[in-house]
């Protein structure tokens, strides 16, 4: 993204605690961007798209050696106003970690960090399901959750390993609090990443996930294995194991290609989604295109699609 204007800000801090901010600035980014989506099973939609999001990134440091930073995204709604629909409130507290408040959509703590870390050049591989299926990417550490409107997060890196948990008390009128956990260690051997993590949404589902990551030069493979366990017995459990590979060409092209496949519990078909993906900057110009399949989404038999992706971005 290229910044488009800064302003200085005085106060950063005045609404959070009696701390000033000795020095702060908001800038203000975004690109031009087109965008083609198009199903298979859906030929009755216009498939074209533009970027219609301005993002706004605000940061400050306290005079206890401490920083604070705030995001925005204004973003298209559905009644055709600009919303804030993402936002958050990030204390950096040096050695001590980051805590962070989500006022809605971009928490980045607890599972985000880990729920998939399979390799892709542009979008995974699950991308048709979830057009095809729902709004569910089935086979994730979240699947069942993860509200984060009014969520807190914690991050920090003790003794190598990458610590990091969520907590939403009150994510909907009748739920439960939500809460996520994640590890991640990259001491063991170069290029090797392992990763943990555990997702309770209070009352639907228990769900967990483990993985490892490997990267040699210019490419990177991961493999990752997930479980989501319903509390009801009368719902339908998730298995699944996704992996992939990507491979960076040059400097400019990135390729990669990957599997996912969900296993539900009780029912005789597995959802599989199968996917390849480019990217490649010329300059200015980014162009990221896919082709992502799905079999039998959400387990119905014959309730398979296709999605051919492409997005082109201008950067000034």
């Amino acid at each position: 993204m290229n910044k488009l204007t800064k302003v200085g800000l005085t106060a950063l801090a005045t609404s959070l605690v009696a701390t000033a901010s000795y020095a702060g600035e908001l800038s203000v980014s975004g690109s031009a961007s087109l965008t083609y989506t198009g199903l298979d099973t859906n030929t009755d939609t216009n498939p074209w798209a533009m970027g219609d999001s301005i993002k706004f990134n605000g940061s400050g440091d306290l005079d206890n050696g401490m920083s604070v930073s705030v995001y925005y995204e204004i973003d298209g709604a559905n009644s055709g106003h600009k919303v804030y629909d993402d936002y958050n409130l990030k204390l950096g507290m040096g050695d001590m970690g980051t805590l962070s408040f989500s006022g809605a959509s971009s928490s980045g703590s607890g599972v985000d960090s880990v729920k998939d870390i399979v390799p892709n050049a542009y979008t995974p591989v699950y991308e048709a399901a979830n057009e095809q299926g729902g709004a569910a990417d089935n086979g994730l550490l979240d699947t069942t959750g993860n509200t984060q409107t009014g969520q807190w997060g914690y991050d920090v890196n003790a003794a190598g390993f990458d610590l990091s948990v969520s907590y939403n008390p009150k994510p909907g009128a009748a739920a439960q609090a939500e809460t996520g956990y994640s590890v991640s260690y990259s001491g063991l051997m170069d290029g090797l990443t392992l990763v943990y993590g555990m997702f309770d949404d209070g009352d639907t589902a228990e769900a967990d996930t483990i993985g490892a990551k490997y990267t040699m030069g210019n490419m990177t493979a991961a493999i990752q294995s997930t479980n989501v366990d319903y509390e009801a017995t009368t719902a339908t459990d998730q298995d699944a194991t996704h992996m992939g590979v990507s491979l960076a060409i040059n400097d400019d092209l990135t390729v990669s290609a990957g599997r996912q496949e969900v296993e539900f519990d009780g029912v005789g078909e597995d959802e599989v989604n199968t996917g390849i993906q480019a990217s490649y900057t010329m300059g200015s110009i980014s162009i990221s295109a896919a082709i992502n399949s799905v079999e039998s989404a959400g387990g119905s038999a014959n309730k398979d699609a296709e999605a051919s992706i492409f997005v082109a971005s201008f950067a000034f």
